[in-house]
């Protein structure tokens, strides 16, 4: 158990749980509690992994097949699509968030040889796997991409499996924000994920979604 408590933000707990089992399993426990301090919407919350490489290919059970955000996924079915991590990538002229997937049962990565890491939520959940970091789209106050040919894929592969994310908003051409019902209002918050590898032979990733855990 990793407990953190954030001063900056009015003493909140942050606590991360994982419980590892024998099968190389993992099941991660994700919660937040608020401070004492009142807390303003936040972008998303959830985990990030790095990945190798060779987990390129990547399929899962949600909607799809092109990028969805809370405000922008009715145009998307929900069901089982297949891409690699480089087609994840939506290539804004000035890089941005991008590559969301909505309402996600599960999510594998796998090499060409079929070896891999299934992740399985508790509950649905949103995803990215892109050949980039999450900073290279908001580098703060001084932002050194300013166009989409000024990044550069990353060997590795980023992984995100959030709980929820905000949406996109934009109704306006001038930035209007989200709508309430598609902000994150901050906390309490807690998650489950399962974190299963496997090799393509003996158990495949869909068999291994439908077990309870």
């Amino acid at each position: 158990v990793v407990t953190r408590i954030l001063p900056a933000v009015g003493e909140s707990l942050h606590r991360t749980h994982y419980q590892v089992f024998g099968n190389g399993e993992v099941v991660v426990t994700i919660s937040f509690e608020p401070g004492a301090i009142d807390l303003p919407d936040l972008p998303k919350f959830g985990l990030t992994f790095t990945l190798s490489s060779d987990l390129e290919r990547v399929r899962w059970y949600g909607r799809g097949p092109h990028e969805t955000y809370a405000d922008r996924k009715t145009g998307a079915a929900v069901g089982t699509y297949e891409a690699t991590a480089s087609d994840l990538h939506t290539s804004y002229i000035r890089p941005q968030e991008n590559g969301n997937r909505t309402d996600t049962r599960w999510v594998s990565l796998a090499s060409q040889s079929g070896k891999g890491l299934l992740a399985v939520g508790d509950s649905v959940f949103e995803f990215s796997a892109l050949r980039y970091e999450d900073e290279d789209f908001d580098e703060g106050d001084t932002p050194r991409y300013r166009h989409a040919w000024d990044l550069a894929p990353r060997d590795q592969v980023t992984l995100d499996l959030d709980l929820a994310q905000m949406g996109v908003g934009g109704d306006t051409s001038w930035g209007a924000r989200p709508h309430p019902q598609y902000r994150i209002t901050a906390g309490p918050f807690r998650y489950r994920v399962r974190l299963v590898p496997f090799d393509g032979r003996e158990r495949s990733p869909v068999a291994i979604s439908r077990q309870v855990w």
